[in-house]
């Protein structure tokens, strides 16, 4: 009875995620760029703890930005109307970093995504004075690991999406 006790314990416990330990990043925006005549935003920012590699193994990790209220950036949930953008260092002192942002839409009807091209993204930025972008990095091992909420002026969005 003991070996049956102990094995489902380690069967549990193997299933669970470690808390990853690592400092939270506070992000500070300081600019975006139209990338050449594309829908894709070059997001400038910078942060106080060194953002890539945190982690040996990972899935994926990127900045995700939310243009509505959704506000729930779980691995799990699917923001409707977001952003997401694979991020790269850009300089080490101060840390700049970037992220080349695409916005899509979710399509209730047939499950797919559509591009937020042209006009279509212009509406979203219009209804609010900042989107609510954060890093976000889901480890194999380890929970996910958030950083603090950064905002995005909509104003610098639309200027640079007047670029070209």
């Amino acid at each position: 009875m003991r070996k049956i006790f102990l094995m489902f314990l380690m069967l549990v416990v193997s299933g669970c995620s470690l808390y990853h330990g690592r400092p939270i990043a506070t992000l500070q925006f300081s600019k975006v760029e139209r990338f050449r005549d594309t829908d894709m935003y070059q997001v400038y920012f910078t942060s106080d703890v060194e953002i890539l590699g945190l982690f040996k193994s990972y899935i994926g990790e990127g900045l995700v930005c939310s243009l509505s209220d959704d506000l729930d950036f779980s691995q799990a949930h699917h923001i409707k109307q977001s952003g997401f953008g694979l991020v790269e260092k850009v300089s080490a002192e101060p840390a700049l970093y970037r992220a080349n942002v695409i916005f899509s839409e979710s399509e209730n009807s047939s499950g797919g995504e559509r591009y937020l091209q042209g006009d279509t993204l212009t509406p979203f930025l219009l209804k609010k004075d900042s989107i609510v972008c954060l890093f976000r990095v889901h480890s194999t091992t380890y929970t996910t690991y958030f950083s603090n909420l950064m905002h995005l002026p909509s104003k610098e969005l639309l200027n640079a999406k007047a670029q070209y």
